[in-house]
């Protein structure tokens, strides 16, 4: 009997307070054992001007930081490490410049994540570290920048939301003199109080049978309160107004001596504390226990169900098929000839298999925007995707996708993939190339197999396919994409049995 290996992967939450690194093997069953665990705290959220242009300096700590997390990880192939970034790369504005500095750090890509989809990972890390206790949960985290909200049966997730609220941005917003006098805290709490009311009656109590809270924050608030031996278990809001009382009567963060209270923590806890509180009084929260499980354990479960193909962006494409009553024998048509001709190119384009699962799932959704308007359905889909809440895809793979619905008719030039960092555009417009021309051998939309067989060069390809004696429609159309793909520096030729064109 062979023995099992274990299969290393790791996890790398860029969050807007603390980097954390996970790294854990998977065995037969699909149990985590962690192997390595690492945490700094880098405050990149405070690197950030009024502009939201991060600053030199912070970001030679972030980048320290990430080469060293880049020693324990750069050897692991790709599909077995995923990083995440969350509420400042999202306010970030260079952040495609650090993801950059960032890959070159760590060895692997940089995923910025939408809030929702940040918020259905922590689920999923809470979820998996929790008993399987019936009814529905209640779960918070407070980053740095941002707080995300869920309510869940078991595995799944049943409401998501983030906002924009954590414990660095709002010390910056009402302590950034350091001064914890009442006003302050009253401020605070109403004006966050305010901002969670409109989520008030998904979220408050009566939703949900269990409220559990995941991140630093509110695991130092637990460790405060045990501490004080204000509570014997978990957390309530009379023992939050307790430790609140007691940062009131230090005056200042500087002065603040609470136990279990780390040093690295104390700078920004006001501001998280503020986040819990309004959300207990405005949710009507009477206790909280804490979860171990949070984003980066997220993170790990979702990469477990990516590599045994139980990937949650093949639910969100087929979620928007069923919606947008996308024709399915014609996408099956287009998605098949697009597999067919990418797995000619792969090598030759140094095409690897994450840029076939982008490939497919355009093809499947390329006329999502027909529930629209036929006219500029292409256009209606991009947005669409620009724009949707697709658990699984970070905003670079929701923008990829739009990029390639957009660019998969009519006229094509290289302002189209301009929003696309110049070291991406080069493969989104072979994986454009592929899409189009799948597309153009089903416009009749006739159910049949048409598997052409093409033959490279760079930025050039020549079709072979019996098919276009008999198709004048067809070889009308490519004399046309031969016409369009010249736009962007692309060449195309045909052959059909009288000639070569």
């Amino acid at each position: 009997m062979t023995k099992f290996t274990p299969e290393t992967i790791a996890a790398v939450d860029l969050g807007s307070n603390s980097f954390h690194m996970i790294v854990a093997q998977v065995n037969e069953h699909d149990e985590l054992k962690q192997v390595d665990k690492l945490k700094e705290m880098v405050r990149l959220r405070g690197g950030l001007d009024e502009n939201n242009n991060l600053s030199a300096e912070k970001q030679d700590v972030a980048l320290a930081c990430l080469r060293r997390f880049g020693e324990r990880i750069r050897h692991l192939p790709v599909e077995s490490v995923r990083i995440a970034g969350t509420n400042t790369l999202r306010t970030m504005q260079d952040a495609t410049e650090f993801q950059a500095l960032a890959k070159e750090a760590l060895g692997h890509s940089v995923s910025i994540i939408a809030g929702r989809e940040e918020a259905r990972l922590i689920y999923l890390g809470v979820a998996h570290t929790l008993s399987d206790d019936d009814g529905k949960r209640f779960v918070m985290d407070i980053g740095g920048g941002s707080t995300e909200f869920i309510i869940g049966e078991k595995f799944k997730p049943l409401e998501l939301e983030s906002l924009n609220m954590g414990s660095v941005s709002v010390t910056q917003r009402f302590f950034a003199d350091g001064s914890l006098k009442k006003e302050n805290w009253d401020k605070a709490i109403t004006a966050l109080s305010l901002e969670i009311t409109p989520i008030k009656s998904a979220y408050e109590i009566g939703h949900w049978n269990i409220a559990t809270g995941a991140s630093g924050t509110i695991k130092a608030a637990r460790n405060i309160i045990h501490a004080l031996e204000l509570e014997k278990f978990g957390i309530t809001l009379k023992s939050l107004h307790k430790v609140k009382d007691l940062m009131i009567e230090a005056g200042d963060i500087e002065q603040v001596d609470l136990p279990k209270l780390k040093a690295d923590r104390k700078p920004v806890f006001a501001g998280g504390l503020a986040v819990l509180i309004a959300a207990f009084e405005t949710l009507k929260i009477d206790s909280m226990t804490v979860s171990d499980g949070a984003l980066r354990e997220g993170l790990l479960y979702d990469l477990i169900g990516r590599i045994h193909h139980e990937d949650t962006r093949d639910n969100s494409i087929n979620s928007l098929m069923k919606r947008f009553d996308i024709d399915l024998v014609q996408s099956q048509q287009v998605t098949t000839t697009a597999d067919h001709l990418f797995k000619q190119v792969a090598t030759e384009w140094e095409l690897n298999k994450r840029y076939r699962k982008l490939l497919i799932w355009a093809a499947m959704i390329h006329e999502l925007g027909l529930s629209i308007a036929h006219s500029n359905y292409h256009t209606h889909g991009a947005y669409i995707l620009d724009n949707a809440d697709l658990p699984g895809f970070s905003r670079k793979g929701q923008r990829w996708l739009s990029t390639l619905v957009d660019t998969h008719r009519r006229s094509i030039n290289h302002a189209n993939f301009e929003r696309l960092p110049p070291q991406e555009q080069a493969i989104v417009k072979k994986l454009s190339v592929l899409l189009r021309l799948s597309v153009l051998f089903h416009r009749s939309r006739k159910n049949e197999h048409i598997l052409p067989n093409i033959q490279l060069g760079e930025n050039k390809m020549a079709i072979h396919c019996r098919e276009l004696s008999n198709r004048p429609m067809l070889l009308a159309d490519l004399k046309r994409e031969k016409a369009w793909l010249e736009n962007i520096a692309f060449t195309l030729n045909f052959e059909n049995k009288q000639s070569t064109t």
